[in-house]
């Protein structure tokens, strides 16, 4: 609801020399009110929120509103026209931490290798640009979500002048480049209120108009000076979140984020100290106890904001009375323009072959109205591309009325080179691998890659991808070879091959969560039976995956199958579904399990159970036969959730049972615990497991688990 202004006569008319002057220097005409300035803080941000339920509640007009970081983003979507009660309902529905985070939901297929490998995937990635040049990461997250996220919440905004918006609004950021504070009054508000938000070291810094924005909270985390600059004559209404005491224990320096954080809390108290003092009035929400990035608990964080803005609306209202009300501003008309015409729409960044076929897709713009809610869909459609690193949406003016619609796309490294491995005492299986990515390789947008694994055994694979055309499918070619080595339960000793695979595959991502390939594989086998000298025949793959979060998922359910038909055998298959259902605070129950079909009589093309995980007592003496099945039953507990991962325990139960072959029918059960540490491209697990032999083990696993041995190709 729109604020109203000061009911009382103004001290100059609307039409006086001094009002006209006082609109000049804002350089448009305005509401009456008071001027807000909202300070930085991470997820301490969210104290804004009550801010604004009181606010409302008592009538107390606002002219504009600055912020920085978390106040950008809570100012602007205020700005926009969000209520407090929409935001507070907003966050009930969204995970922020999964947002922030930049995690992709990973797809089901990604352990069976269907897709071109994803940019930072290894463990330890060192990347080379078209330039030869060595480069670095420039944060720990990209959060190409966040961004996608801010611009759908934003697409109902057509207009690209702040001073439009139902409050005027400017956020803060700093120039890297320079040190320069940075202003953002105009242009594409999700942009804005994400280079406002780009915390250094956390968060990639966001390129505009040729320079490198970070979080605006290193030269301004309470920008009142800035607001006095560029909304003068109104009273300061500062909420600050910074502490005046940044004392903190030893105790509670627990990580390099807790340093981090307290490092610049020190570069930045004197110049919030500064700015608090140029304000008219300071609201100070009590939310030191909460974490910068904290998890979880958001309505605590927003009722510290309501409770110290009560305690200051006695002084609100006095100031609203004392200093408002100077200027008539009766006259205040701010009709904002007609959305304009979209005369041509570019794409920066990415190679013209790309280019092009983006073009192809969204040339139907042209000479139509501008419709942000288009652009939010495409910049959030290209974020979830595998080669898009991020994505920014924007408007430049022709002319009067006309308007080009710009996407700046930032692609991975050109040439990437990865070390990764995995290790347990539970699972035969043990390796180091280095792989290299290339991009761009023979057509704009395809993908190559190689990886080479030494350990309990050795493998190599080499991939090629077509880019993805604009219908959401390509081809993938897979090329690989890789010793295995079984000992099977009740087998008579340990067996190696050497499997030769060769598969060719067509992919189409139906939606945002379902993909299907359809493709022809053919194998080889050496060092066995005679009889398994090779093996061809049709391939088929589907996944689904609606979890709310792939690493710390609390809902939602996966599930990823790959069968092929091997002409003159068994089909092989395998198939895993995994399902999350919450109850109560931070506990969840988990549902899993799955089958697989091959033939026992041949170790080469059997249905192990335990070579993946399924039971970790069978690990490494997997039960065999011509089908297998497992089910999964367990109760898990997050302890620790945060953006780089989380802490669980979980209590779980497995049943398996395998059928035909050459030990007609085989079963087994375990029950036990595990702690676990998962992140975004590493887990590591302590587990106890108790089986139905009456063994006891203590396990242990580090890395995460992308097994490809097995009889699929």
């Amino acid at each position: 609801m729109l604020a109203p202004s000061a009911s009382f006569a103004a001290r100059y008319p609307a039409r006086s020399p001094e009002t006209r002057d006082h609109f000049m220097s804002w350089g448009f005409p305005h509401k009456d009110g008071v001027v807000l300035v909202l300070c930085g803080g991470g997820m301490k941000g969210l104290a804004h929120i009550g801010v604004f339920e009181v606010l409302e509640r008592e009538n107390i007009p606002i002219a504009a509103v600055i912020g920085t970081s978390m106040g950008a983003i809570m100012g602007g979507l205020y700005s926009a026209g969000y209520t407090p009660a929409e935001m507070r309902e907003l966050l009930e529905k969204v995970d922020l931490m999964e947002i922030m985070s930049g995690r992709a939901v990973m797809e089901g297929d990604k352990g069976a290798f269907n897709r071109a490998p994803a940019p930072n995937d290894a463990l330890f990635s060192v990347t080379v640009n078209s330039d030869n040049q060595t480069q670095g990461r420039r944060a720990a997250l990209n959060a190409k979500n966040l961004y996608a996220f801010l611009s759908e919440l934003t697409a109902d905004v057509t207009v690209t002048d702040f001073d439009y918006l139902r409050y005027p609004f400017a956020a803060v950021a700093t120039n890297l480049l320079n040190g320069d504070t940075v202003v953002l009054r105009n242009g594409n508000l999700a942009s804005a209120l994400r280079a406002s938000m780009s915390i250094p070291i956390v968060f990639d810094p966001w390129p505009m108009d040729d320079m490198l924005l970070v979080d605006g909270g290193l030269k301004a985390n309470l920008p009142v000076l800035e607001a006095k600059k560029i909304f003068p004559g109104h009273p300061i209404v500062a909420v600050n979140l910074s502490p005046e005491d940044i004392t903190k224990k030893d105790s509670e320096m627990r990580s390099m984020f807790d340093v981090a954080g307290q490092t610049l809390d020190i570069l930045m108290i004197q110049q919030i100290r500064d700015n608090a003092a140029a304000a008219d009035l300071v609201i100070t929400p009590n939310v030191k106890k909460f974490s910068t990035f904290e998890a979880g608990g958001y309505d605590r964080i927003i009722d510290e904001g309501t409770k110290a803005a009560e305690e200051k609306v006695e002084a609100l209202h006095k100031l609203v009375k004392e200093k408002c009300g100077v200027w008539d501003h009766e006259l205040e008309l701010r009709r904002p323009p007609h959305p304009p015409t979209v005369a041509e729409v570019r794409f920066e960044g990415v190679p013209q072959g790309i280019a092009d076929r983006l073009y192809k897709k969204y040339s139907e713009w042209i000479d139509e109205p501008l419709d942000m809610q288009a652009v939010s869909d495409a910049v959030s459609e290209m974020s979830k591309y595998d080669d898009v690193r991020s994505v920014d949406g924007y408007t430049e003016r022709i002319s009067r009325g006309t308007v080009a619609v710009v996407f700046r796309i930032e692609r991975p490294a050109k040439y990437e080179i990865g070390f990764d491995g995995y290790a347990s005492n539970l699972n035969a299986n043990r390796w180091f691998s280095v792989s290299g990515t290339a991009r761009d390789t023979f057509m704009d947008g395809d993908t190559a890659a190689a990886e080479l694994r030494l350990g309990t055994t050795w493998g190599g694979m080499l991939r090629y991808f077509t880019p993805v055309s604009v219908n959401r499918d390509q081809w993938g070619l897979t090329l690989a070879a890789r010793r295995e080595k079984y000992e099977p339960f009740a087998f008579g000793g340990e067996t190696e091959l050497e499997r030769y695979v060769a598969k060719l595959a067509w992919y189409k991502t139906i939606t945002d969560r379902m993909r299907v390939g359809v493709g022809y594989a053919g194998e080889m086998i050496t060092s066995y039976a005679p009889d398994d000298d090779g093996e061809h025949g049709p391939y088929l793959s589907f996944t689904f995956n609606n979890l709310d979060d792939p690493i710390l998922p609390t809902r939602g359910f996966e599930v990823a199958s790959d069968v092929w038909f091997p002409f003159g055998r068994e089909v092989v298959s395998s198939t895993r579904f995994t399902s999350y259902i919450p109850i109560m605070k931070d506990n969840k129950v988990i549902f899993g399990g799955g089958f697989k079909t091959g033939d026992g009589d041949s170790l080469s093309y059997a249905a192990m159970l335990g070579i993946h995980n399924e039971l970790y007592s069978l690990g490494q003496h997997p039960l065999v036969g011509d089908q297998a099945y497992w089910l999964h039953l367990g109760i898990e507990r997050v302890f620790n959730r945060s953006w780089w991962g989380g802490v669980n325990i979980e209590f779980f139960g497995n049943y398996g049972r395998v059928m035909g072959g050459m030990h007609d029918e085989q079963s087994r059960w375990e029950a036990g615990v595990a702690f676990s540490v998962p992140t975004n491209n590493f887990n590591s697990k302590l587990i106890f497991v108790y089986d139905q032999e009456g063994g006891f083990t203590v396990g242990y696993s580090v890395g995460l688990p992308r097994f490809w041995d097995g009889p699929l190709p």
